[in-house]
């Protein structure tokens, strides 16, 4: 055991062990350039061939970013062993709920809860298995199950004695070094008898915890089920509604279906067993269809009178649910919820057009929605991307929307029918923020890369110009001339750039953690920027801070700047936004409720409009303040 207050390579110091087993440990530990609570995952084998695979590995899982997966920050080889550095993720795991509360876990009340968690483990297990390298996990269980304040699902990896998740990560000329392990009422039969990884082992474990989670009563493990089975007795796995009767039985036989013994008989994949859950609940499923690669060619301009036509890319949505509020024929107060738009999904990402006809909306679910803002109607869905949609941008005259995913692609659409012009890989590189600067010239695309990526766009076509070095992206903006490129990033500063020439000028240092949001006033002399529930703006010409704005009580996800009016917005995980007049750094009187946490927000660009979008899936549209 490392010692708590031991500080590794100079950065880590140990607060406290949180995990044991043959093969290592995971401590808590404090990150003390970035100050930030992270997970190290010790490992102890020494010899040369597993230490080729480990980095090997933590490349691999490094490059993994999903909405339902911590992420990998850093990885080192110490005397004391082999260390990767993961994010930390604060909350109660579903085994210690499970203890603590029995059998009133399975209860009618938390099946909703418990059919959101499935969907969120087949999406993050999707994401797994088709990596370029597939991962699998191998040690599914109600302990490596986080809840998060939104009462989303964490996959978790801290089973050190039974190997949790790792690659098969094989040495040019000297074999491949394997190390399974599992825990066996969740374990498949093929992995307690050493077999070779396979998807469908993940489908097993995921299949078992549903079982213990849906009737609060841990199943019989595989190798005793074979065994009877291979003996001509009956199996005894109890059907689940012989123990829960409230489960509905389309669910019941789909997870009995994903614990069959035999492989063969499970669901062949997660994407499958995910599509036949969305059909028991009677919604699309998420699939995502590639687009193909096209050129940019210039777009005529879109009319002003019709929606966007449907292409062979999109698809017209479902019926919706009636608008909630109907408009008001005349000007309504400031702070009236004028419509709930009702997504199906998570929105990550809202912008309205130039024109303020349309609101641009990415999701969770790897779709990207248009709706009319005037009608409330969802007019088009695009499919393409392979994961979550973080980031949505509208071209300056409105001809072309961008869309960036962590599918490490930036997909381009022509908005007259919104046709896929151009697919943009960034191999290894999640994207979180992307903006086009105000005079439509350049594009410039940021994320979990080492760099933002410049790009120019003349004659209809598109080409990288420029690499602009920084740490991890979390929001990036171009200032309202244009001449200003701010990132603000993952080790707590906000680096700027002219754009002119690509000079670096000198980095803000404003914060001690990652940076959520930065955002330009309307006159350019101010930049905001937030990290954890605080923000701060400063005069750019001298780098004075001006004012820190205190209120919130989570994170703030995103600011924005009303363009017609010297007021800033921002919107938070405590489920509000609140509104904070720029020249005295006051708080307006006007809080914005939510049901859920708050992710993205957006002006309309005459300043009368706010649009917000929530991790419950909804989008609502306020009356703004306008002084």
């Amino acid at each position: 055991m490392i010692a708590p207050e031991t500080v590794l390579q100079g950065r880590y110091r140990i607060i406290t062990q949180i995990a044991k087993g043959g093969m290592g440990a995971v401590y808590q530990a404090r990150d003390l350039r970035l100050r930030i609570d992270v997970a190290l995952k010790q490992t102890l084998f020494n010899d040369e061939a597993y230490r080729q695979a480990f980095e090997r590995e933590a490349q691999i899982l490094a490059r993994l970013r999903h909405q339902a997966l911590p992420r990998v920050i850093d990885h080192f080889i110490d005397p004391q062993g082999q260390f990767l550095v993961m994010e930390f993720i604060h909350g109660e795991d579903l085994g210690n709920q499970l203890a603590r509360l029995g059998r009133r876990f399975a209860s009618p009340q938390v099946l909703p809860m418990v059919i959101k968690w499935m969907d969120q483990l087949l999406d993050v297990l999707t994401y797994l298995h088709t990596r370029p390298v597939p991962v699998i996990h191998r040690d599914i269980k109600p302990k490596n199950l986080k809840l998060t304040p939104s009462h989303d699902i964490i996959l978790l990896d801290f089973g050190l004695a039974r190997g949790g998740m790792t690659v098969s990560a094989g040495i040019e000329g000297s074999g491949t070094r394997k190390v399974y392990g599992f825990t066996p009422p969740y374990a498949p039969y093929e992995q307690m008898r050493d077999g070779e990884p396979d998807p469908r082992s993940d489908i097993y474990s995921l299949s078992a915890t549903l079982y213990h989670l849906l009737t609060g009563t841990l199943p019989p493990d595989a190798m005793t089920r074979m065994a009877r089975l291979v003996n001509g007795q009956p199996d005894p796995l109890r059907p689940i509604r012989s123990l829960a009767p409230h489960v509905p039985e389309g669910l019941a036989q789909l997870i009995e279906q994903g614990m069959a013994t035999l492989i063969d008989q499970r669901p062949q994949s997660a994407r499958e067993m995910r599509e036949a859950l969305h059909r028991l609940r009677g919604k699309p499923a998420a699939a995502a269809a590639p687009a193909a690669l096209r050129p940019i060619s210039q777009p005529p301009a879109p009319s002003a009178s019709t929606p966007p036509p449907v292409s062979d890319t999109t698809e017209t949505p479902p019926a919706l649910p009636p608008v909630e509020t109907p408009p008001s024929p005349s000007p309504a107060p400031v702070g009236t919820m004028l419509r709930r738009l009702i997504t199906g999904s998570q929105v990550r990402s809202v912008a309205f057009s130039p024109d303020g006809k349309w609101l641009l909306a990415g999701y969770d679910d790897y779709t990207v929605g248009i709706w009319d803002a005037s009608t409330g109607e969802q007019v088009v869905s695009l499919r393409g991307h392979e994961s979550t949609v973080r980031t949505v941008a509208w071209y300056p005259d409105g001809k072309l929307a961008a869309t960036g995913s962590d599918d490490e692609t930036v997909r381009l659409w022509r908005t007259d029918d919104w046709q896929p012009l151009q697919i943009i890989q960034h191999p290894s590189c999640p994207i979180e923020s992307i903006g086009f600067s105000p005079d439509g010239r350049y594009l410039a695309v940021g994320g979990w890369g080492n760099a933002i990526t410049m790009y120019e766009i003349r004659q209809g076509k598109i080409e990288p110009i420029g690499l602009f070095t920084c740490p991890f992206v979390h929001s990036l903006g171009f200032s309202p001339d244009g001449s200003l490129l701010a990132a603000g990033c993952y080790d707590g500063a906000i680096y700027l750039w002219q754009v002119a020439d690509h000079g670096r000028l000198d980095p803000i240092s404003g914060f001690n953690t990652f940076i959520y949001s930065v955002a330009f006033d309307p006159s350019g002399s101010i930049i905001a920027a937030s990290s954890g529930a605080t923000i701060r703006l400063w005069r750019l010409k001298d780098r004075l801070l001006l004012d820190t704005l205190q209120g919130h009580t989570a994170p703030v996800r995103e600011l924005a700047f009303s363009p017609r009016s010297p007021i800033l917005a921002s919107v938070s995980e405590d489920r509000s936004v609140r509104f904070w007049q720029v020249e005295h750094a006051q708080p307006l009187p006007l809080i914005l409720e939510h049901s859920a946490g708050v992710s993205c927000l957006s002006f309309s660009p005459d300043g009368q409009l706010l649009a917000t979008g929530a991790h419950d899936g909804r989008i609502c549209l306020w009356q703004a303040p306008t002084q």
